[in-house]
């Protein structure tokens, strides 16, 4: 067993060593160094701007061959082992060695020279870097990981730079070592260098779909900055020696010991009474108690972000309220700063009179910032919790609080003695502010009645722990998975029986209203913009009560003020109001099911990508969100990011399902995967059910990875409708095509004309014709879809209304490319219509299909 052990770690270790050589020798190099004690900050291969000075230019290259702790050492050989190893096999070994010897005299030149300018300047921060030196390759790996980040895929390299400048930033802004300015000085340099040699190699120097970001990755961003606010304080808190712009902020959670030496001269004979009380209040808020009420606020802050990652609405509104609570405090704070002397403030009594007033007012301008981005995407945040949870929370909030204020005032009072001076239920009381805050938000507001020994110290000192600890479990009790319940759970009810409509399970969706019949059998899901409620789809309930339902929620929606227009319905709602105007806005493809069989020469298409598919290893896979494999979930929403960003276009919603509506239960998905596992593409499948029992299944997302072959989504599509043929399914609906109406002629009226000029000119952007007309290889139905509203005068605001029902999120400069994108494709058609003349016989030569396919002709079912 000893020998088959040593033999698979030799292979292992010969495996590395021939893959990844520099990765494998730059560990050695510096666990070697530690062993030799090389790394400290005053050895001879320690860099800085006075070594440099002092001719000792060797440093900028040996700084990056040790590491000045061992535990940094660990770190920075973890850090190594993670991001270099893909880079090194990319690229080969000597490539990589070059652009880490390259990376590190850059980054350490260029973070140099910046700290000379900024001392230079006057800057204080720059002043103290200037005498600094810096040890490890950390410049030099961030630089090679933002080089190579423009190579991956769009997922990839917007998480790894996101996260990597979310680090760096907060690492120059609360630490602000000189090793901190040099690694964020070359990660600068990388992106720079990434871009230009992107432009080189493709002619262009800017990628607009890399600025796309959906509604999950968005949602994943604003709790990334949260997190960094909430632990950056921290991070300088633990740092050695913080000097960053907002170093303050450590201050703030951890407040600082006196010494000794200065206890004696302040208490002792001669000192002054005053001061000695506020030294020995700072003993006391030193400690294990002190310590871990500083980390229960940013746990708090923790648990919200990780509420706001997945969506949810009571974390949004948490993290408002514990950002607006502290952007208060902190500009108390700040004001206490900026009208005492400095040498009054034991807060910033290490360096009095040295802080900018930058510096002073962060502790109001970095929370503050925070509020103003949770208020900014208040939008991204639409998933409810359970009826009720709010009133649950607040309960077990505030009465776990009350236990522990009342356990906190029963103590005190029973144990007066132990205290300075007997305190009174209002002192106690008084006294509790300070107990709550984290011990650096004090500052001279100290308790008044200071335990002096036992369990009134002990209780004195947990109250606060014991409150926080509350409202953490509380707030992540809440942001637990949401079971539906109220007008959601109804809503699923009522569809469960009478879903039998392919847009019914939308229904159901978030961000939607409900309004129920009076006998509670019928729904109409519904959106308000601008005093204009759109619904989503038909009323869902018996066929026989949808033309009341129809009436009903009309005249309901008259008594409010608003404008009801109802949106991608049948038939039967047309039928319904028989005085409206209606307007065709979609065309819906379906397939009857129960003798589907793809035999006959209409069927070809179909069969060449069921036949390459196997010869080529395809194959399919259904799932669900919820028990699909860890993995298999991360190549989807890479494929997913990387789909949207290729598009460079914002993402649409409303009755365009995304990644977020794949996580409901009731929606499969199918997969396709290559020879080696890797994802393809993935469509997703809304059920519609009678009875509780599917008997239909729509198709709703449809997306693909970059390098998938032809003929794969032809294949999910053809599996999908097997399969539920086989499971006695009645139909499946393809969905609609927006703004695709086959069979129209020219004498339609101005609105269907407008509509029909307005499908062409979106054409090149979302191809909604081209997904027509690939499904067009199913052999499907057609079914009309309409808009039906009752003043042609309203039809400005509806138009407006439906806009941003599908495009919620749509910012200016999105809404610039947009533009930039139809005009584009506008230009393209017009060239399309008189093409060059061509020699007789000519093929069609790669010029025409690319083209082509820049306006949309071939872009197949991805265009949603």
């Amino acid at each position: 067993m000893i020998r088959r052990w040593t033999t698979w770690a030799g292979a292992a270790v010969g495996g590395a060593l021939r893959g990844t050589p520099v990765t494998v020798g730059l560990v050695g190099i510096l666990a070697l160094a530690r062993v030799l004690g090389w790394g400290h900050p005053g050895s001879s291969v320690a860099t800085g701007v006075d070594a440099l000075a002092s001719g000792q230019w060797w440093t900028v290259l040996s700084a990056g061959l040790a590491v000045g702790t061992t535990t940094a050492t660990v770190l920075t050989a973890i850090a190594i082992a993670v991001l270099l190893p893909p880079i090194e096999r990319s690229w080969g070994s000597r490539r990589t060695a070059l652009a880490l010897l390259a990376g590190q005299l850059a980054a350490t030149l260029a973070g140099l020279g910046l700290i000379v300018v900024l001392a230079a300047a006057g800057d204080g921060w720059g002043q103290q870097l200037v005498s600094a030196t810096e040890l490890g390759p950390l410049p030099a790996i961030v630089t090679v990981v933002a080089l190579a980040s423009g190579d991956w895929s769009t997922v990839w390299r917007r998480r790894t730079r996101l996260g990597l400048g979310v680090l760096l930033a907060m690492m120059v802004l609360y630490a602000g070592g000189a090793g901190d300015v040099l690694s964020a000085t070359g990660f600068a340099i990388g992106l720079v260098g990434s871009a230009v040699l992107r432009g080189r190699r493709t002619g262009v120097h800017a990628r607009p779909g890399a600025r796309v970001v959906s509604r999950r990755e968005s949602r994943a961003l604003v709790a990334l900055l949260v997190v960094a606010t909430a632990i950056g304080p921290l991070l300088a808190a633990v740092s050695r020696d913080p000097q960053g712009p907002l170093s303050v902020l450590a201050h703030l959670f951890v407040s600082q010991r006196p010494t000794h030496g200065l206890l004696q001269s302040v208490c002792g004979p001669g000192g002054d009474p005053g001061d000695c009380r506020v030294l020995q209040g700072q003993l006391r808020l030193t400690g294990v108690s002190p310590a871990i009420a500083s980390v229960l606020p940013v746990l708090l802050q923790l648990v919200l972000a990780e509420g706001l990652r997945r969506g949810r609405r009571a974390a949004w509104v948490g993290a408002v309220a514990l950002s607006g609570m502290l952007t208060v405090v902190g500009g108390v704070v700040a004001l206490t700063a900026l009208t005492t002397p400095a040498e009054q403030l034991p807060l910033l009594a290490t360096r009095p009179g040295v802080l900018p007033t930058a510096a002073l007012l962060a502790p109001l301008v970095v929370p503050g910032l925070v509020l103003v981005l949770l208020s900014g995407t208040r939008d991204y945040f639409r998933v409810t919790a359970a009826a009720g949870t709010v009133r649950r929370w607040s309960i077990v909030a505030l009465v776990g609080v009350g236990v522990v204020v009342a356990t906190y005032l029963t103590i005190g009072l029973i144990l007066g003695s132990a205290y300075l001076n007997a305190p009174t239920v209002g002192q106690l009381l008084a006294d509790l502010p300070a107990r709550l805050l984290p011990p650096g938000y004090l500052g001279e507001v100290l308790p008044r009645s200071q335990p002096l020994h036992g369990p009134a110290r002990l209780v004195a000192g947990w109250t606060g722990i014991a409150c926080w600890a509350v409202l953490v479990g509380a707030a992540w009790s809440a942001l637990r998975s949401v079971v539906p319940t109220g007008d959601v759970a109804q809503a699923r009810a009522v569809v469960a029986t009478h879903g039998i409509g392919a847009l019914a399970h939308m229904t159901t969706w978030p961000g939607n209203h409900w309004w129920f019949s009076a006998d509670g059998r019928t729904v109409v899901a519904y959106r308000v913009t601008a005093r204009v409620a759109v619904t989503t789809g038909d009323p869902v309930g018996p066929p026989a009560d949808l033309p009341a339902a129809v009436v009903a929620f009309t005249t309901w929606c008259d008594e409010r003020g608003w404008t009801p227009c109802w949106y991608s319905v049948t038939d039967a709602v047309v039928e319904a109001l028989p005085t409206a105007h209606r307007l065709q806005v979609a065309t819906e493809t379906w397939l009857p099911l129960g003798e589907l069989a793809f035999v006959g020469k209409k069927w070809q298409d179909v069969r060449s990508a069921l036949n390459r598919a196997t010869r080529t290893g395809i194959t399919t896979r259904w799932l669900r969100w919820d028990t699909a494999p860890l993995a298999l979930r991360e190549q989807l929403t890479r494929a997913s990011e990387d789909w949207l960003a290729g598009k460079g276009l914002p993402e649409m919603g409303f009755t365009l399902g995304g990644m977020d509506e794949l996580t409901d239960p009731a929606v499969r998905g199918l997969v396709a995967l290559d020879a080696d596992g890797d994802v393809l593409a993935i469509t997703s499948w809304l059920p519609a059910r009678r009875d509780d029992a599917p008997v239909g299944w729509t198709l709703d997302l449809m997306r693909r990875t970059p390098g998938c072959p032809p003929g794969v989504m032809e294949l999910l599509i053809a599996t999908a409708a097997t399969t539920f043929q086989d499971e006695g399914a009645e139909f499946v609906s393809l969905s609609g095509a927006p703004l695709a109406m086959p069979g129209q002629d020219e004498d339609s009226d101005v609105l269907a004309r407008l509509l029909q000029h307005t499908g062409r000119l979106m054409e090149p952007v979302y191809g909604f014709r081209s997904l027509m007309a690939f499904k067009a290889k199913f052999q499907p139905r057609h079914r009309p879809l309409w808009l039906v509203y009752l003043d042609t005068a309203e039809l400005p605001r509806i138009a407006n209304a439906i806009s941003q029902a599908y495009l919620p999120h749509l910012t200016l400069p999105q809404a610039g490319r947009l533009g930039h994108a139809l005009l584009r494709g506008r230009h393209t058609r017009r060239h399309q219509r008189t093409p060059a003349p061509q020699p007789p016989h000519a093929p069609d030569g790669p010029a025409r299909r690319g083209a082509a396919v820049g306006a949309g002709i071939s872009s197949g079912p991805d265009t949603r």
